[in-house]
């Protein structure tokens, strides 16, 4: 545990100067640098304005029960919102696009100085807008309302945070860098860059597994009641809960996953990870696919939806009744 802190120290110190960009990382590790730069880590935060936000969020009239309606057109500096509800209206910016799209993207704003997470997100099993997942479910009272949910600048930082690299408290965001890109994990990289030595960099290789999966965890979460449903999008979660993982000693998030590189969708990719530990010896289970090295995951680590228009694999791997 004492070095994982380590580890989390050195990649929020407050060196900002040490940022160097990806681009500096690309030529002596081109093929991590390519294939980061094409994953949902690398686009989990853009700015609003560069990105076709406003029409996701058009795609078909959206109004609630209360007769609030929301209307949204591109701006030079991100997405414009007008809430209206009779003769009251609010208009803001929404500024920043949080999430890569795989599942859902969702806005985060500004007004009076303060951030808010929009009300409303954009889901791809939708295809269209829906409430954002932990706004009320009944409907707005006020155009106020709902524009969305003032964040504290503690909670806010903390999503920038896992959604870029270098950060500041604040959050101030003059230097960010939009994106998980390679220093939000490896720390700053200016002295790696000029040296070439491992010993300026976070080497997460290092790491032991338990340690591995909390890095991870760091945004990805590490705790929540197993019994909650919800409880499926934390995969550090269900994972250390698992016995394979409470067993091995070495199984970890990288075990199955390039953290360069998004997840794979092909359930049998991860057949021979499981055989790698489960081999089975003698005669065949004729009832388990496993001897054929088919779909593990089909049942052991199912999908579940515990949250509308949104889908999760179960990383508590077991025999799910």
């Amino acid at each position: 545990m004492l070095a994982l802190a380590l580890l989390i120290a050195l990649a929020a110190v407050p060196a900002w100067a040490q940022f160097t960009g990806a681009r500096a990382c690309a030529p002596c590790h081109p093929a991590q640098a390519r294939s980061q730069a094409a994953s949902h880590h690398a686009t989990a935060l853009r700015p609003a304005a560069q990105t076709d936000l406003a029409q996701r969020l058009s795609a078909r009239p959206l109004r609630e029960r209360s007769g609030v309606e929301f209307a949204y057109a591109q701006s030079a500096d991100g997405v414009a919102v007008t809430v209206t509800q009779d003769a009251a209206r609010v208009d803001a910016v929404l500024e920043w696009a949080f999430g890569a799209g795989a599942q859902a993207i969702t806005p985060v704003g500004r007004r009076d100085g303060k951030y808010f997470e929009h009300r409303l997100s954009w889901y791809r099993e939708a295809g269209h807008a829906a409430r954002t997942l932990g706004h009320p479910g009944t409907p707005s009272e006020t155009p106020e309302k709902a524009l969305g949910i003032t964040q504290a600048p503690a909670a806010i930082t903390q999503c920038f945070q896992c959604h870029a690299t270098a950060v500041k408290p604040g959050p101030d965001l003059s230097a960010m860098q939009p994106g998980v890109t390679c220093e939000r994990c490896h720390g700053p990289g200016a002295a790696h860059v000029k040296s070439a030595s491992p010993s300026d960099v976070v080497r997460l290789s290092k790491l032991s597994a338990r340690e591995s999966v909390l890095f991870c965890a760091e945004c990805h979460r590490a705790t929540a009641p197993l019994d909650d449903p919800g409880s499926v999008r934390y995969q550090p979660v269900g994972l250390m809960a698992s016995r394979c993982f409470r067993v091995s000693g070495t199984l970890s998030c990288v075990t199955c996953h390039d953290p360069h590189a998004d997840a794979s969708l092909d359930h049998k990719f991860y057949a021979p990870k499981c055989l790698a530990c489960h081999a089975t010896g003698g005669a065949p289970i004729r009832e388990c696919r496993r001897a054929s090295g088919g779909d593990c995951l089909a049942c052991h680590m199912k999908k579940s939806s515990p949250f509308p228009f949104l889908t999760f694999t179960d990383h508590r791997i077991r025999v799910a009744r």
